[in-house]
């Protein structure tokens, strides 16, 4: 069975960001931020980061000095 049908590639990232993320991620991104802003943490491991809606959101809502670490196992999600 070929694995291409599992790769996020070419186009689907970009569509994922915009129609699923602001449908779907956004908003759950936001509070998720918020909430974790809220335990003052200075570093943080995000599993399957996808576009980065979840990264983006703690960034603006984390102290300067936070680390945060985002990965996904689909590369060209993150590119």
């Amino acid at each position: 069975m070929a694995t291409t049908d599992r790769l996020f590639a070419g186009s689907i990232p970009e569509i994922y960001d915009r129609f699923l993320v602001p449908l779907i991620f956004e908003p759950y991104a936001r509070d998720l931020a918020q909430r974790l802003a809220a335990t003052k943490a200075e570093r943080v491991l995000e599993t399957a980061a996808g576009t980065g809606v979840l990264t983006r959101a703690m960034a603006s809502r984390l102290p300067a000095q936070a680390s945060i670490s985002a990965t996904d196992f689909n590369r060209p999600m993150l590119d």
